[in-house]
């Protein structure tokens, strides 16, 4: 028997009333468990974000996702709810495959020791909360100087965020099982600054600026200090999501943003 969580948008009170009686109406063949670091596999109810606050809740624990669309604009999940019980019916026969998605470990080092560790499915985010006021920043290949940044701020991005963030500030979009990720400024105050692909670690350190956030994934909020740096790359970890078809980036891209 395998054992099924729940991941919902619990602020949309039909979301989780649909995801109430979801629990209360699985196929015998599937147990229903609260926690979801317990789960095989975890349903989550939503858009983009109640998939990327499930890939942290579970992080670590290689537990996929079936991402149902009921949400926004829903990039990241396959299913409709209308589809459920056929998606279960196929998880049951074993009638699926694993998508795993690259995903970027975030690092912040204060006082020269590992402050904070994180990972990110979607980004990772350096930018000012504060009034109307550029920070500048400093970015490292390695020892060697990558440039400098005048702007609100720059997103690492991987594949999967790269329609997300990075794509609002004209960053390029990656095919999904890229091993590269971007790095984007926001409002750059030079306009030759642009985004580049990476696949190197980077450090990213803050030369001016108060009242600085690390975001990730629009998940978790750290502030940092000026004498915090922030080292980024591609990380071990990896975000599974179970697929019943080739997932098709640019098909949705086309249906969902009105490509043609």
């Amino acid at each position: 028997m395998k054992k099924v969580s729940i991941v919902y948008k619990k602020e949309d009170k039909l979301i989780a009333g649909t995801a109430k009686q979801l629990a209360r109406e699985l196929p015998s063949v599937f147990q229903f468990v609260a926690d979801p670091k317990k789960a095989d596999f975890i349903i989550t109810l939503g858009g983009d974000g109640t998939v990327l606050r499930a890939a942290h809740i579970i992080s670590g624990q290689n537990i996929p996702l079936l991402a149902v669309h009921l949400g926004g604009l829903g990039l990241l999940t396959s299913s409709s709810l209308e589809e459920l019980p056929c998606a279960l019916e196929s998880i049951k026969n074993k009638k699926y495959q694993i998508d795993s998605r690259l995903m970027l470990r975030v690092q912040v080092v204060r006082k020269n020791k590992i402050f904070k560790e994180l990972v990110a499915l979607n980004d990772a985010v350096v930018c000012k909360n504060d009034i109307a006021r550029i920070i500048k920043l400093k970015a490292f290949l390695g020892e060697e100087k990558l440039g400098d940044y005048a702007a609100d701020g720059v997103i690492a991005s991987t594949p999967t965020g790269s329609t997300a963030y990075n794509f609002a500030v004209n960053g390029p979009i990656l095919p999904i099982h890229s091993k590269s990720y971007i790095l984007s400024p926001i409002c750059p105050h030079r306009a030759t600054d642009r985004s580049i692909v990476l696949e190197d670690d980077i450090t990213i350190k803050i030369v001016k600026g108060k009242d600085v956030l690390l975001t990730v994934d629009g998940q978790q909020t750290l502030s940092l200090t000026s004498d915090d740096v922030v080292k980024i790359g591609v990380s071990k970890e990896k975000t599974s999501f179970i697929r019943f078809k080739k997932y098709d980036i640019w098909q949705l891209l086309r249906d969902k943003l009105g490509w043609g």
